[in-house]
């Protein structure tokens, strides 16, 4: 080509894009080619309007869904100019966690960004990424400004195809107002279905249709945007995001988000694959966050505590109960105790204080209940707005680090505005500096935080055991923990604080469990958490027979593989997770009859002997049974609400 023809070409290229007649059309493709990502500028009457759509191999898995934000009352992504193509980049980067279902693992995808302009030529962008298992996408806006920006509405839908089904937990709006992702999950609606209430559905939403399986959810808080939920508002009833509900509790902040420029939204998240493993394995909404910010992390250890509280709350005071149940951790080798509310209040014999002394002699690390105090001014006790003023929190850290305390639960967020979001990096920023390890309660999503920082070992943001003093509770949860390892815990360690085999009692009223023994030893395993809270009281593992209990004493809490060997959401799940050498099998009936379960063992454990802790005669009875499969394949017979667990050895 000559000189001549070069220029000549070039001058049309840039033409083209800066008056706005190129194809309006671009695609990002995942690393193995299986997912692509379109973005179209798409003609709406008169106008022009960013759009995107998702494909699995071929398949549609979002359809052509609106783009855009409404920022200072100009609505962005109506009649964009493209402005700037971005070279494609390809991320990988090895890391590793803390906790969670796998802690080596690689952030690989494809990165594009796109940036556009309107008619009042003010830039923003498009950041897109393009995993083998989903993609996820954010707003930019890059211009420089110290003045305080508001995005009014997030136009952002998510256009779902309707022949399918879904799992969704509504968002939380009881009597309290306050969001803490403790909702059952309407299970198997239609897509498109709305909640009972108008104020919409928490993430993950999980999808099922002819093409698979899709999870849609969201990643990365960083203190410039509210957490958001969604509605049902978008075109032909699409997903829509929207921003936390004006009557949420302790802020009266305003719910859109305000922020300096540059700014970037949080990522929305889709996840999408043939089978329900993938959205299972899942490790996106950790990819999406940044590095971890921790030069020596090896003072952050995951582990199993031991909890008084979920009995007999009111042990909490007594120093006696309290040392009972760090030699209970002791006994059962579990790295921990946590002492909830009312430590301060500690009579019989000692303090807090003294525990702790006691706990580090013997080799067992105390945790300690905080509230958040977060929005709570000067009439909300002291000692309950320690966590929420930077100053004391801090001193208060340094506090319990020198007496030899590992890590705290902060409760009591409970709402998703955005003052309130700033308040979890600043809380897990000075924990690092102190060297204690986080436990979120009450409080919001997970959305990746434990990547950047790997202190956080676990948050709440489950209808979790604490909720079985009433019976009704006790009826759904067999149903409720066949469901949320295909929801909840896909996106983040979850402090369900499972394993209890007693029968609860609230007020002096007695909740009558309806899982199977075996299946609450299973959940130890179903479900995944950095600190694995075992909630019941000390006699019940004490009084366990010797299989169940050694079963208890072994499964740890951070894993190098996970992996959803069978299962359907709300019907039943089985759950392999590895460490080290050892392959951990737990398995659930979310129904409420007898069942033979089918599923095939991880390769390495074929033709490796085990033994099956499975359902006895009733409820309250275990069964052994000594297994060795050539092939793999297992057959497994479960009471109603039952379960089975199993530790194979894979050595060679």
């Amino acid at each position: 080509m000559g000189k001549r023809s070069y220029v000549f070409s070039l001058i049309v290229i840039l033409w083209i894009f800066q008056s706005c007649k190129s194809t309006d059309s671009w695609e990002l493709t995942s690393p193995d080619g299986s997912v692509r990502f379109v973005v179209e500028n798409k003609k709406s009457g008169g106008d022009k309007i960013l759009h995107y759509t998702v494909y699995f191999q071929d398949s549609l898995v979002i359809n052509s869904s609106r783009l855009g934000l409404i920022l200072d009352d100009i609505e962005l992504g109506r009649n964009a100019c493209i402005v700037s193509i971005g070279n494609v980049k390809e991320i990988n980067e090895p890391y590793e966690l803390k906790a969670g279902k796998r802690l080596r693992t690689v952030n690989n995808c494809k990165e594009l960004i796109l940036i556009f302009e309107g008619k009042e030529k003010l830039q923003y962008g498009l950041i897109i990424r393009a995993y083998d298992d989903g993609v996820a996408f954010r707003y930019t806006i890059p211009s420089e400004s110290n003045d305080l920006h508001i995005i009014n509405e997030e136009l952002t839908e998510f256009a779902v195809p309707a022949d399918g089904k879904a799992w969704i937990h509504p968002y939380d709006w009881n009597s309290r107002y306050k969001p803490s992702y403790e909702q059952y999950a309407e299970s198997g609606i239609e897509i498109g279905s709305e909640p009972d209430h108008d104020k919409g559905w928490a993430f993950p939403m999980l999808f099922q249709s002819a093409n698979g399986w899709m999870m849609v959810t969201e990643a990365l808080l960083d203190g410039t945007y509210p957490a958001t939920h969604i509605d049902n508002s978008g075109k032909d009833r699409a997903y829509k995001i929207r921003f936390p509900e004006p009557e949420e509790p302790v802020v009266p902040d305003p719910v859109e988000p305000r922020s300096v420029l540059p700014w970037k939204t949080p990522w929305r998240v889709i996840i999408a694959g043939k089978d329900l493993n993938t959205v299972f394995k899942t490790q996106m909404v950790s990819h999406l966050n940044p590095p971890s910010v921790v030069a020596d992390e090896s003072w952050i250890k995951s582990g199993r505590s031991s909890w008084s509280w979920w009995y007999e709350g009111a042990s909490v005071t007594s120093y006696k109960k309290q040392i009972d149940y760090v030699d209970l951790s002791r006994e059962m080798n579990w790295e921990y105790v946590l002492i909830d509310a009312g430590w301060q209040r500690m009579t019989d014999g000692g303090t807090m204080e003294d525990v702790v002394k006691y706990a580090n002699e013997k080799g067992i690390g105390i945790w300690l209940w905080y509230h958040s105090g977060a929005g709570r001014g000067d009439n909300f006790p002291a000692e309950h707005r320690l966590m929420s003023d930077p100053v004391q929190r801090r001193n208060e850290m340094k506090r319990i680090h020198d007496l030899g305390v590992k890590g705290i639960k902060v409760d009591f967020f409970d709402t998703d505005k955005q003052e309130i979001m700033k308040l979890y990096p600043a809380i897990l920023q000075d924990a690092i500096e102190y060297k204690l390890l986080i436990n979120f309660h009450g409080a919001t999503l997970p959305r990746g935080f434990e990547r950047t920082y790997p202190n956080l070992l676990t948050t709440e943001a489950i209808r979790g055991a604490e909720t079985l003093g009433q019976q009704p509770r006790c009826d759904l949860a067999a149903v409720h923990n066949a469901t949320v390892p295909f929801t909840r815990n896909v996106v983040g360690s979850m402090d369900y604080t499972p394993v209890t085999f007693s029968n609860k009692i609230r007020q002096g009223v007695v909740a009558y469990r309806r899982t199977t023994v075996a299946h609450q030893l299973a959940l130890s395993v179903v479900f995944e958490s950095g600190f694995q809270c075992f909630a019941d009281r000390a006699e019940a593992y004490r009084g366990l027979p010797d299989l169940p209990k050694q079963y208890l004493k072994d499964v740890p809490a951070a894993w190098d593989e996970s992996e959803l060997l069978a299962g359907y959401p709300s019907d039943f799940a089985v759950v392999a997770r590895k460490s080290g050498a050892c392959w951990y099998i737990g398995g659930i009936n979310g129904l409420d009859e007898e069942r033979v379960i089918e599923f095939i063992l991880p390769d390495d454990c074929k033709g490796r002997p085990f033994t099956l802790i499975t359902d006895g005669a009733d409820k309250d009875a275990f069964a052994y049974e000594e297994v060795k499969s050539e092939d793999g394949t297992l057959k497994v017979k479960l009471l109603g609400n039952g379960g089975f667990a199993a530790k194979i050895a894979c050595d060679n």
